[in-house]
């Protein structure tokens, strides 16, 4: 289930090792991971004063809405529109990835992709300073820029990039990172999710492909 855009900035780190030290299992006695464990606990109290939220706008919801299957008519339905917002689905699939959503999911990162990310200042502080912190999920190397964000009045938008890059050979694994933006006194925690995807499989040999003595293979009689 996706958690609301404010609430997940009151998430605290999850735990991947119960009260013995022990990994924690999930159901099919593998090692739990981020699908397994979520964002970790909330916490009421930060979510009170969570500094930094993304707040995702009507045209986030309504790419999301028509990427999962939603007409056009469906969604005029569910969706309060703005004077001037259109419904109209993009022409073609048009990915998920710039949804301003908190967390940054890649089920297939194939070679260098950015992907941009809008955050508002709701700290009690009308100025603010926030740093970001990286840990990169492994065989991904991830740039963020600006690694400083600039607020100078309440409720203020700053927007930062995030440059993936495979640096590692590898198929069909998801391997887990954060980005964690901190003014001393808030955490706003985004998990990152990737699939490196640069093993390409060739395609099944044909049968007018030579055979390694270079003739064309007979067909069986």
């Amino acid at each position: 289930m996706q958690k609301p855009f404010l609430l997940r900035q009151a998430y605290g780190v999850p735990y991947t090792k119960d009260t013995t030290d022990d990994i924690i299992l999930a159901g099919s006695m593998k090692a739990s991971d981020p699908f397994d464990i979520g964002a970790g606990h909330i916490n009421p109290l930060k979510a009170m004063d969570p500094g930094l939220v993304y707040d995702m706008k009507t045209h986030d919801y309504i790419l999301y809405l028509c990427n999962i299957g939603y007409t056009q008519d469906q969604i005029q339905r569910m969706v309060i529109l703005s004077p001037g917002t259109s419904t109209a689905c993009p022409k073609g699939h048009k990915t998920n990835t710039n949804i301003n959503y908190p967390s940054i999911t890649v089920s297939s990162l194939q070679s260098t992709m950015t992907i941009k990310r809008t955050v508002r200042n709701v700290g009690h502080r009308k100025t603010a300073i926030y740093f970001a912190r990286i840990v990169n999920p492994d065989g991904v190397e991830v740039v963020v820029w600006p690694r400083v964000l600039f607020y100078s009045c309440f409720k203020e938008e700053a927007f930062y990039f995030v440059t993936l890059k495979p640096v590692k050979i590898s198929q069909g694994r998801y391997d887990f990172g954060e980005i964690v933006w901190s003014d001393g006194s808030h955490h706003v925690r985004s998990p990152l999710v990737v699939c490196v995807n640069t093993i390409t499989t060739p395609p099944p040999p044909s049968a007018t492909t030579l055979n390694a003595g270079g003739s064309v293979p007979h067909a069986s009689v």
